[in-house]
């Protein structure tokens, strides 16, 4: 496969980052603060999957893909989204 071909994916997750930040830019100060809040916790749920992951890995007890913890993160950001939309309400 062509170079050129296997980066192709990388444009439209580039738009989307533009879209993303654009957003963002345009949001309120309380918006921001709960979208801003989410990611942190869920980064922080994330990392502490992933720490959990490769425990697991090292003890030969389950070697985990990409998409085992990629699912999980965008439910959780998607549980403190609603968390910190519910706490500020």
């Amino acid at each position: 496969m062509p170079l050129s071909v296997g980066l192709l994916p990388l444009l439209p997750m580039a738009f989307f980052i533009v879209a993303l930040a654009r957003t963002i830019q345009k949001m309120d100060e309380m918006q921001k603060r709960i979208c801003l809040e989410s990611a942190l916790i869920a980064f922080l749920l994330t990392l502490a999957l992933t720490f959990i992951f490769a425990g697991l890995d090292r003890a030969g007890v389950y070697r985990a893909t990409w998409e085992d913890v990629g699912t999980p993160m965008l439910f959780l950001w998607g549980c403190a989204y609603i968390f910190s939309s519910w706490r500020y309400r």
